[in-house]
């Protein structure tokens, strides 16, 4: 019996430093930055040389670097003074880092809000901005009331960066971070129709009207969001 008993716990430290090994091993998003700094710098060397090809394979090996990557806990400041923390999550996240400068953001906000009005009650959407808090009360009102606004305490010098209590993005505007409830990233996207007309590689012209953009843009987010409740529902059977 007391044989018994004696394997019993060293099964049960096995077992235990073997879960602590498995949590140990997740890669966690605020150790990519280096790489991503790195994958960006090559990929512009190619795009310096209009090889787009190439480019484009750093581009994605940031995705994959990203991708099933685990955010720590984090404590956002509202445009409203509330404190947002990461770690009472229940729901999975929408994290969108944003700037309102940016145009394509801008462009997507009317399919935005629609998505958050359809899924507000099976997940949080939240979007970290890289303006200050005075300059983000004079538009928040263009967002959904669901969507919790998180302005830049201190603005960064590079456009494309911003550094949110601890949360780091470096890769420009605007970018969705799809983030399950145990905060592993299951997507990362930079992908939205804007209006306007732009030239095709044929030659000719192909013209996005506002309802065009509007609809691209929703159908693309529900997408997102869709795939992410899909893995949210895989964590929790």
């Amino acid at each position: 019996m007391k044989n018994i008993l004696i394997i019993s716990i060293l099964l049960c430290v096995l077992s235990c430093e073997k879960d602590k090994t498995i949590q140990d091993e997740k890669k966690k998003f605020s150790d990519t930055e280096v790489l991503i700094k790195r994958y960006r710098a090559d990929s512009q060397k190619y795009w310096d040389k209009n090889d787009s090809e190439n480019a484009l394979k750093y581009s994605d090996s940031i995705n994959v670097l990203v991708i099933n990557s685990f955010i720590d806990d984090y404590s956002f400041v509202t445009v409203d003074s509330i404190i947002y923390k990461t770690s009472n999550n229940k729901k999975p996240l929408f994290l969108q880092v944003t700037a309102s400068w940016c145009a394509p953001c801008k462009a997507e906000i009317p399919a935005l809000n629609k998505i958050v009005e359809k899924y507000k009650e099976k997940v949080d959407f939240v979007l970290l901005f890289w303006d200050t808090q005075s300059e983000l009360k004079e538009f928040a009102e263009d967002y959904n009331n669901n969507v919790v606004l998180v302005p830049s305490q201190k603005k960064q010098s590079e456009a494309t960066t911003i550094d949110i209590s601890g949360f780091r993005h470096i890769t420009g505007f605007p970018t969705n971070y799809l983030i399950t409830s145990n905060k592993e990233i299951i997507n990362y996207t930079s992908v939205t129709m804007v209006p306007g007309t732009f030239p095709k590689r044929d030659g000719g012209e192909i013209t996005i009207t506002q309802e065009d953009a509007d609809k691209g843009n929703f159908e693309r987010l529900e997408k997102e969001i869709k795939d992410l409740l899909k893995q949210e529902n895989n964590l929790k059977n």
